[in-house]
């Protein structure tokens, strides 16, 4: 937290465009259309009043802190991934450390069944949504079962004036393992190489932006095929290392929270937004400070015992300069 003398003076030429896995966001309220029932007060994990508020204060600091160093402002625009519902939400604006700010959201409910979902934050003085819309993500199962993964929401808007789009993800994860499960995260790149496919069809210069959890790192075919065929760069491929990372499993660090930008965002302009850097925000008071996992991301639980962080993930960001 940065200290009176070194508050950092705000730059009106940057924004920061963020990324954020937030690790089960629930309600306290049963829900009838999804499985929640973990996330309930007399549930085995006792997701209590007190530790959802603890949750939305701790998530809330994170966000406003996301970029500061180089900005002297809390984000403009914060993908979401792990959000129960539009109450989760409005919970989280309202938190203490998000009140004093504008920000608003944009969330639709999918078919997930968990019932969690990805969601756009933004902050009203920065960013003016035009269009918003979900693809839904569909899977057909060995048995001819359908299923569903979290959908891919697309939200385009003026950023300080100029257009950009957003491309929210959340893909399958790698639970049945990471060849069985591989599938399902190259069915949802090629949903977002569509919805690419369709916005540069209407601009040929349109600035994108994909963002995620897409539970496959940057070297992963999922992510290379985006990089190879739609004119997207990965700033995040040079940020691969054995000690650093987004999520840890088994001592082990892995990349799978990304920010992918289209490559017009490199083109120099004296009044439109260049990239100008990329990185993983994992400030230390993000980290778990003891023990075997020291240095690990602080989460909420550890299976169903409470630990009482902020996420089993590091948020990500994008700094766009005028």
């Amino acid at each position: 937290m940065n200290t009176p003398s070194e508050v950092i003076p705000v730059r009106h030429d940057m924004q920061t465009v963020a990324f954020y896995n937030v690790e089960n966001l629930f309600d306290l309220k049963k829900s009838k259309h999804t499985h929640d029932s973990d996330f309930l007060p007399n549930s085995i994990k006792r997701w209590t009043a007190k530790r959802y508020h603890n949750k939305l204060r701790k998530i809330g600091y994170a966000i406003s802190q996301i970029g500061m160093d180089e900005t002297g402002k809390p984000p403009a625009i914060i993908g979401l991934a792990e959000v129960e519902n539009a109450t989760v939400l409005d919970d989280l604006i309202a938190s203490k450390n998000l009140e004093p700010y504008t920000y608003d959201y944009v969330h639709y409910d999918s078919l997930d069944e968990r019932g969690i979902d990805v969601a756009l934050l933004y902050d009203t003085t920065a960013f003016e949504v035009s269009h918003s819309e979900t693809f839904t993500v569909r899977f057909t199962e060995p048995d001819g079962s359908t299923d569903y993964t979290r959908d891919i929401l697309l939200v385009s808007g003026r950023l300080d004036g100029e257009t950009v789009h957003i491309i929210v993800n959340h893909w399958s994860s790698r639970r049945e393992g990471q060849k069985e499960s591989e599938i399902k995260r190259l069915v949802s790149s090629e949903k977002v190489g569509e919805i690419i496919t369709n916005l540069q069809a209407e601009d040929e210069n349109a600035k994108l932006m994909v963002m995620g959890d897409f539970n496959d790192t940057p070297q992963n075919i999922s992510l290379k095929q985006l990089v190879d065929t739609y004119g997207v760069f990965n700033p995040f491929e040079t940020l691969r290392s054995f000690t650093r990372g987004t999520v840890k499993h088994r001592r082990q660090w892995f990349l799978f929270d990304q920010i992918l930008i289209s490559n017009i965002f490199f083109k120099s302009s004296k009044t439109d937004f260049e990239f100008f850097k990329a990185d993983i925000f994992d400030k230390d008071f993000l980290k778990q400070f003891k023990g075997f996992q020291k240095g690990s991301p602080f989460r909420t639980y550890a299976g169903k015992k409470y630990i009482g962080g902020y996420s089993d993930h590091f948020p990500v960001y994008v700094i766009l300069k005028k």
